[in-house]
């Protein structure tokens, strides 16, 4: 009878549940919750969660097991058949690498800024042209003749255009209107809402949150300067055909019809961030091209802002520019972030190569928040690439489609 206990050992163990299987939905799931519990630690992030109350975290987990979570997660992942939803599991998998990276961070570790663009973005860092740079800064300096630095006088030219606080809120809904006008083709839900709100608080120049049943809260920064220019900018890329647009059908596709509670997170990190708001540049630029600009600002926000029309599209070239010295704002933030350009240098640097107005406040931005500001430019260059000639309709399908796979 001595071998009894042995064969009862072995009958328990064959009795014994066998290990969860690996789906993508309990991967996502994992990824929702330890998103929200790295965030505990860094706030920045994540900007909201509007899934289950349950995934929320409950007390604060230090950063080292939250990164062999995550480590562990990918491995999960990996496990997935290949013909589970290839592109939820692509962007799983680009989700988990941006937070491993982010994780790594707050455990002190460095890297490189193209490291962590390329880790959180898979974006690759490039050297900007600097032929093409030092073109656009003398056809700059003939839009804007004078005798000062170039900077001087795009300062200047952008002062003439500031519109009256009373009028502010007026030319931001009008500009709101216009976007939204424009973007109707595109299909919008009935019912659909923006709310628009000026406060003094934020640390954003302008801001988006989804409140649900499409509807959207912009948030603008009253202590900035408001001009047409970027009234208009804002209106598209917070709005129409921007994040208003993207949340209700990441909302509508992703999370009502097919059930993916990931997307519930708005997250501050990874492919997803870099596909917003590079969609969302992307987008103000095919709801209004050159002409169709030129004529809103003449014919609609500059008499209501009580400036001259004389002066549209004169902004419209200038403005497009302007947006092309934008890889040599980002490569001088790159070198002053790795060392190599010390921070007076930098800030010289960036109002005479970038024209960059406010450098101070750019470079604060670069600290805190690092390879993410790549999300405005290197996004857009990146979504602009992948859409083609297909225009807003292909912008759709980024969403839809292939949900935030770009090239």
């Amino acid at each position: 009878m001595r071998w009894a206990p042995c064969v009862a050992l072995v009958l328990l163990a064959g009795c014994a549940a066998p290990p969860p299987a690996v789906t993508l939905e309990t991967v996502a799931e994992g990824y929702v919750r330890v998103a929200l519990q790295l965030a505990q630690h860094d706030p920045t992030l994540v900007e909201v969660w509007r899934g289950p109350e349950s995934w929320r975290p409950g007390p604060r987990v230090p950063v080292a097991p939250l990164l062999q979570r995550i480590t562990s997660l990918r491995q999960e992942l990996a496990q997935v058949p290949g013909s589970d939803a290839v592109e939820r599991r692509d962007y799983l998998a680009g989700q988990l690498k941006a937070l491993e990276m982010s994780a790594r961070r707050l455990l002190g570790e460095s890297s490189t800024f193209a490291a962590e663009a390329l880790a959180g973005f898979d974006y690759a860092v490039s050297p900007p042209n600097e032929g093409e740079a030092a073109m656009s800064r003398e056809a700059l300096a003939r839009e804007l003749p004078g005798t000062a630095p170039l900077v001087t006088r795009y300062a200047e030219f952008k002062k003439h255009l500031v519109v009256p606080a009373p009028r502010a809120e007026a030319l931001m809904r009008a500009a709101l209107s216009a976007c939204r006008t424009e973007t109707q083709a595109l299909g919008l839900p009935a019912g659909e809402s923006v709310e628009l709100a000026f406060v003094d608080n934020s640390p954003w120049d302008g801001s988006a949150l989804y409140l649900g049943g499409h509807r959207t809260r912009i948030t603008v920064n009253r202590r900035a300067a408001m001009d047409v220019s970027r009234a208009l900018r804002l209106a598209c890329h917070e709005g129409y055909p921007g994040h208003h647009w993207q949340f209700m059908l990441i909302d509508d596709e992703l999370v009502q019809r097919r059930g993916w509670q990931e997307f519930n997170l708005a997250p501050m990190f990874g492919r997803h961030l870099f596909v917003n708001e590079g969609a969302a540049e992307v987008g103000a630029d095919l709801a209004f091209p050159d002409e169709a600009r030129a004529a809103l600002y003449r014919e609609v926000l500059f008499p209501l802002a009580g400036l001259p029309i004389g002066d549209a599209r004169k902004l419209v070239r200038v403005e497009g520019l302007i947006a092309s010295l934008e890889p040599i704002a980002s490569h001088i933030i790159s070198e002053y972030l790795d060392g190599r350009t010390p921070h007076d240098a930098a800030i010289e640097r960036l109002r005479e190569e970038a024209l960059t107005l406010e450098p101070d406040a750019l470079l604060t931005f670069a600290e805190r928040y690092r390879s993410r500001v790549l999300a405005y430019p290197g996004g857009r260059s990146v979504v602009s690439r992948t859409i083609g000639d297909g225009g807003a309709t292909a912008l759709r399908q980024l969403y839809v489609e292939r949900p935030f796979a770009v090239r």
